[in-house]
């Protein structure tokens, strides 16, 4: 293949995607662990992550479908490039042993670690991500309404209808606790 295939540059694009596909997973479970109570005080306090964090919250559905439309994109991307890599490397046997070797690495560096690290420190990894998300949410709103729009027509379906969240008040045992 030509110096465009060269396998270092797809080894390198498949490690960049793996490091996108982790920071997908890990601030979903960080933004959707977030005290919501602590999120509205930072941001009333003036911190900019936890203000976009909380605006973006507003609508968890959005949120949701921008990050899982970010990281199905970089996830089937690095399947696809691991299928390059694996022919290159041994033909066609090399393919399924390839998309084994990926599976297992996506289980663990970009799927569990990362959301054990978020639901351990969600803010220290929400805020940031916030800062991220909120610009990207404006550019890719249009396929992320699309996706919205779709699933929520198969919720529909099935019965399900799909309502705006709001911030729950706590019950006097709760508060008790808190």
């Amino acid at each position: 293949m030509g110096d465009d295939y060269s396998l270092a540059n797809l080894t390198g694009l498949l490690i960049v995607l793996l490091l996108l596909s982790a920071f997908f997973s890990g601030s979903e479970t960080a933004l959707m662990s977030l005290n919501r109570y602590q999120l509205r005080h930072k941001a009333r306090e003036g911190h900019r992550g936890a203000q976009l964090a909380e605006r973006l919250l507003k609508r968890p559905d959005r949120v949701i479908g921008l990050i899982l439309l970010g990281n199905n994109l970089v996830n089937f991307s690095a399947a696809s490039l691991m299928a390059l890599i694996a022919f290159q490397l041994g033909g066609e046997p090399a393919v399924a042993l390839g998309t084994l070797i990926l599976t297992l690495v996506v289980l663990i560096f970009s799927e569990t670690a990362p959301k054990t690290l978020a639901a351990l420190h969600p803010e220290r990894l929400a805020f940031p991500a916030a800062l991220i998300y909120y610009p990207l949410m404006k550019i890719m709103y249009p396929f992320v309404w699309l996706t919205n729009m779709a699933a929520n027509g198969v919720l529909f379906l099935f019965g399900i209808r799909a309502s705006h969240s709001e911030l729950q008040a706590l019950t006097r045992e709760e508060l008790r606790t808190v």
